[in-house]
């Protein structure tokens, strides 16, 4: 018989020593103490029946993960090659458990995913990039119809990713918006200064991007249907909610005043097409008044035939994520999305209305023995890069480490060549760490390198700290018997 009890010992101690690593490996900052001293709590307490449904968990997990290949540290292109999504699916490398871009059966990608387009702004070559998710494992929506899933068309834009985007985070003193499409403004409407221009800077590139996606999901995908989902974390997605508004208003102005023939700037959302906005760690960006545009033309684009349907807005705040708390109410800043969901410990609850300002909830603990689908708490202290219920600045340190090998066997590499290291068919599954194989890229013998000494280094230094705290614990020892001894006597006396 198992022990059940040494077992789930034996557990815990694993899962407490790959959360010890993982927050010793956090080079990032992940904002807690923004959340301390901006966050407010709301008085109201989550419980197990404010918890979202599980195919929105699911489809929220999915889009971050294309939010997250977005970051300017990576390359997109190169991720969502069939033969490297393969290779990266494997246990142990940077996309297992991407259910998404890695999901695998029987030695084949679950998904059809095609880049179209990759783009960079001109404010600190801010990056983004188009892609269509021909067969989706998961909807941009809530539905209970899963056989209705429409083909996607991505757009995502990178977060903060090098020190110039910092800069202009910290633009913060609201100015006056400057629509940039045919429609009008109105002197109330106030932005975040640094926000707007970085949106100014990728707005043509992301456009052009776009447009080439819909023209070639429109030849792609059967019916000619197909669903728009927009996604980005952190800074991006400031600037994707600049974008949604950008062309929801552009789309108003267009039906009022457009004649047959003409090119129209930007791209005109099909009736039959749904949208969705899927934000990760969203700051305030804009005032209330230009808060109320923002959602007036939401509920406008909703009096399409599908209602509530025709579009998405889904705003995710994290636990202890200092972002989404600034800029601060005071500096006269709002958020746009009214029924956000807020990320505790791995798990996405609705935030009740009225209670969208505050970044910070009181959950109330799940009881281990009475809740059947009870696991431990992921990520235990939140932040900012822990957004899909993953650790985002590992798969960006991973990453980072992989692509200087990339770009040294392209140098290296004849024309002849290009693609020999590519994966044979049917052998990717893998074992832990799975082994590289004969036609492996050598960037893989590489990573599995780098990835043994880790984690013997980590050993090592778990091994010196264990000796560390035995060595006080045997030279307080002696101290602690004879102040014992010494007070046990007094006592006799």
């Amino acid at each position: 018989m198992v022990d059940l009890t040494t077992t789930m010992s034996s557990t815990d101690d694993a899962a407490n020593d790959d959360e010890a690593r993982m927050y010793a490996s956090e080079k990032e900052d992940n904002f807690r103490w923004v959340a301390r001293w901006l966050a407010t709590t709301s008085s109201h307490v989550l419980t197990e029946g404010d918890r979202v449904d599980q195919q929105v968990e699911d489809a929220v997990s999915a889009l971050a993960e294309f939010a997250e290949i977005a970051h300017g540290s990576m390359d997109p292109a190169w991720i969502l090659d069939p033969q490297n999504r393969k290779i990266l699916a494997r246990d142990g490398f940077p996309l297992a458990g991407y259910r998404a871009l890695a999901g695998m059966r029987d030695g084949e990608l679950l998904e059809n995913i095609i880049l179209v387009e990759k783009f960079k702004g001109n404010i600190g070559n801010l990056q983004g990039y188009t892609a269509l998710r021909m067969n989706p494992s998961t909807a941009a929506r809530q539905t209970t119809d899963s056989g209705t899933i429409k083909p996607q068309v991505i757009l995502a834009f990178s977060g903060t990713s090098n020190l110039t985007h910092g800069l202009y985070d910290l633009m913060m003193v609201p100015v006056q918006y400057q629509p940039v499409s045919n429609s009008e403004g109105h002197h109330d409407w106030k932005i975040h200064d640094g926000f707007q221009r970085v949106f100014q800077s990728i707005r043509e590139p992301a456009i052009q991007a776009l447009k080439l996606a819909i023209k070639q999901m429109e030849k792609e995908a059967p019916n000619g249907e197909w669903d728009l989902v927009i996604t980005a974390h952190s800074l991006g997605s400031a600037v994707s909610s600049l974008f949604l508004l950008d062309l929801l208003r552009f789309e108003a102005a267009w039906n009022k005043s457009h004649l047959p023939g003409g090119d129209p700037e930007m791209p005109i959302i099909p009736s039959s097409t749904k949208v969705t906005i899927a934000k990760f760690g969203h700051p305030r960006v804009v005032n209330s008044s230009l808060a109320d545009e923002y959602r007036a033309q939401i509920r406008r684009f909703r009096q399409r035939p599908e209602k509530e349907e025709a579009l998405t807005d889904w705003n995710i705040i994290g636990y202890m994520d200092g972002i989404p708390a600034a800029p601060p109410i005071k500096f006269g800043y709002v958020h746009l999305c009214e029924r956000p969901f807020y990320l505790y410990h791995g798990r996405l609850y609705y935030v009740p209305d009225g209670e969208y300002e505050h970044t910070l909830f009181t959950v109330e603990e799940a009881d281990p023995q009475r809740e059947t689908d009870f696991h431990p708490p992921l990520f235990p202290k939140g932040g900012h890069n822990y957004y899909g219920s993953r650790d985002m600045e590992r798969l960006q340190r991973r990453m980072k480490a992989i692509m200087p090998d990339v770009k040294e066997e392209r140098t290296n590499s004849q024309p002849a060549q290009s693609g020999s290291g590519q994966n044979s068919e049917g052998d990717t599954s893998g074992g832990s760490k799975s082994p590289p194989q004969h036609n492996d890229p050598t960037w893989v013998k590489h990573y599995l390198e780098r990835e043994k000494e880790e984690a013997l280094a980590w050993a090592s230094k778990a091994r010196e700290k264990g000796k560390n705290y035995w060595g006080l614990l045997r030279s307080i020892l002696p101290i602690t018997v004879l102040i014992l001894f010494t007070v046990s006597r007094l006592a006799i006396v």
